[in-house]
Parts: structure tokens; C-alpha cells; sequence
């Protein structure tokens, strides 16, 4: 039985034994197919960087461009004059009619519209 048991552990050592030699030799073969992959592949990768820095450098001209163009409108809508409230009284020269009585005159319809309230005012009344 002890020679049976030495003979099997024998064959286990030799079969590992073996299994590493060829593991070992055949590993730096591939290793240096990877090695001359990446060093081919070094140029390449380089070419990527400097087409990259390239996209980078103009994307940043192009926020510098976009970000002095913001500030150019908001410097030309601080120059506008504040537009002309239509709530201003008629000048005395305009050709409105001007109301003949003092009295407020009669609305005609009143409504709402989104909770707004309107009313239609006329403009002149005519004589019947």
C-alpha cells in the first residue's frame, strides 16, 4: 500500500512538475508578442493624444468665442432705453378723441380669462 501511495504522489510531483516547465517556457513567447503589440501600438496611441489635445484647444477657442459674444448682448441690452409704458397719457397734440363729459365711461361687457378680469370699454360712443 506504501508503494502504491509513493508511486501516485510520484506522478502528482512529476505531472506538476511538468505542467509548470511548460507553463513557464510558454509564457515568454507571448510575453514578448505582447511587448512589440504594445510598442506598435505606442504611434498610434500618440497620434490619438495629439488629435485630442488639438479638439480640446479649439473647443476651448470656441467657449472663449461664445463666452465674449454673452458678454457683448448683455452689454448691448444694458444700452437700450426701457421700452415706453402704453399706460402714459395721450399727448395734448395726438388725435385721440378726447371724452366730453368727466364721467367714467359705460363698460359694455365684462369677463375673465384665466383669472383675469377684462372689460370691453368703447372708445367713443356713437349718437344714434
Amino acid at each position: 500500500m506504501k508503494r502504491k501511495l509513493s508511486i501516485v504522489l510520484l506522478l502528482v510531483a512529476g505531472i506538476a512538475i511538468v505542467s509548470l516547465a511548460t507553463d513557464l517556457s510558454g509564457g515568454k513567447p507571448q510575453a514578448d508578442q505582447k511587448s512589440q503589440a504594445d510598442q506598435n501600438a505606442i504611434p498610434e496611441l500618440r497620434a490619438q493624444i495629439t488629435e485630442l489635445r488639438a479638439k480640446v484647444q479649439n473647443l476651448e477657442n470656441q467657449t472663449k468665442n461664445l463666452e465674449s459674444k454673452v458678454e457683448q448682448l448683455k452689454q448691448s441690452q444694458s444700452r437700450v432705453p426701457a421700452p415706453l409704458s402704453l399706460l402714459q397719457s395721450p399727448a395734448p397734440s395726438a388725435s385721440f378723441p378726447l371724452a366730453s363729459s368727466s364721467r367714467p365711461p359705460t363698460i359694455w361687457g365684462q369677463g375673465e380669462v384665466n383669472g383675469w378680469t377684462y372689460y370691453v370699454v368703447p372708445c367713443e360712443q356713437q349718437s344714434r
